[in-house]
């Protein structure tokens, strides 16, 4: 299982598009009440740290540092954390989500606990700063730029999240060969329509799909550069090992089964998107993570609603389960309906990929009804 600490809901960021954050996107975070809030929840953290790694049967664990954006935090606090995980000879797997925009602080931080890093990045400067800006409204690709680089120079291992928009979706290829051309890997996010949430940026499902097509066939084509672009493997890998599934979080049966999250208060959440949400509490560290795990319930007959109802007769059910619970929730208002604003687009991303490893996949396919 892997552990996800939200240090923050505040960010130095207002993304246009972004869902995350904490009262008003234009006011600039208290960094000293921010720290001060992290370092009084060091304990909470630790302890629930120490609490995964036994439920994890002592065997290597994840833990992924979130936000907002957690490099808000002073480094020495992130590292007291780390340290003392180190002294207790812990095999902990340290993990950052972060936009990128103030790596230069953390890079003794990142060197020291072989931390990896994931960076927000939206393709080319076109396309980054018309929603990734800072809270003055001064653009950020060029800063972000420029700290990837810094990460290459010390060897600090990362790869790129692209958030796919109505802004960038007609250029993937353009955006791959950017990447490609400094070595970078990088997943995606689509951004579909969510209700009670703020149209910009949303992306159409038709030209998503198309772009993502496209997108795919020049990746697998491209015999110069070997990146790798995340949900193109892990859909492969589900194709090619369908009883395994896709070993991403929102293609999962039950999420519940591979994630948790921790707040700087000690409270316990599904994951990093429910952080703050009063309904989706799990409980307080305080009451033993292990007694909370085993009594958490949130998603467990999801499934068996979503086959008598909005994925009824689905081909790519097995695959998909519905999509994301906190996207359904977020746009239609039930953890237990579909994330119906992915239905058309995974079915044609996943048909398109299955019909190209029919035709060049020299292995044995599994046979689908797509």
């Amino acid at each position: 299982m892997t552990g996800l600490v939200s240090c923050t809901l505040d960010c130095n960021l207002k993304c246009e598009y972004c869902f995350e954050g904490n009262g008003d996107k234009d006011k600039c975070p208290d960094l000293k009440k921010i720290n001060l809030r992290f370092e009084k929840g060091i304990d909470y953290i630790d302890s629930y740290i120490d609490e995964l790694y036994e439920l994890n049967n002592r065997e290597q664990t994840t833990i992924i540092w979130h936000g907002g954006e957690p490099t808000l935090i002073d480094p020495e606090l992130l590292s007291e954390v780390m340290n003392r995980q180190h002294e207790k000879q812990h095999k902990i797997k340290w993990q950052i989500q972060t936009n990128g925009t103030l790596i230069p602080k953390y890079v003794p931080t990142f060197k020291k606990y072989k931390v990896y890093v994931g960076i927000s990045i939206d393709g080319l400067k076109k396309h980054h700063d018309k929603y990734r800006i800072m809270k003055n409204g001064n653009p950020t690709f060029d800063i972000i730029n420029k700290n990837i680089d810094i990460l290459i120079e010390n060897k600090i291992p990362f790869s790129v999240l692209v958030t796919i928009t109505d802004n960038n979706v007609h250029d993937l290829i353009d955006i791959y060969k950017f990447l490609a051309k400094k070595n970078i890997s990088f997943n995606f996010n689509a951004l579909y329509p969510r209700c009670n949430e703020n149209d910009k940026a949303d992306l159409q499902v038709q030209d998503f799909s198309n772009a993502i097509c496209e997108l795919f066939d020049y990746w697998i084509e491209d015999q110069e550069n070997k990146i790798i672009i995340g949900p193109f493997e892990q859909i492969i890998e589900g194709i090619l090992k369908p009883d395994r599934g896709v070993p991403a979080c929102n293609w999962q049966k039950n999420c519940l089964d591979s994630f948790v999250a921790i707040d700087a208060q000690g409270d316990v959440y599904p994951c990093e998107h429910w952080v703050g949400y009063e309904d989706m509490k799990s409980g307080n560290i305080t009451d033993g993570l292990k007694n909370i795990i085993e009594n958490r319930a949130y998603f467990d007959n999801r499934v068996d609603q979503l086959i008598k109802t909005d994925c009824i007769n689905c081909p790519i059910f097995k695959f998909c389960y519905g999509g994301c619970p906190w996207n359904a929730y977020m746009l239609l208002g039930d953890v237990n309906r579909a994330d119906l604003s992915i239905c058309d687009g995974r079915k044609k991303m996943i048909a398109h990929i299955y019909q190209y490893l029919k035709k060049y996949y020299k292995g044995e396919i599994p046979e689908l009804e797509l």
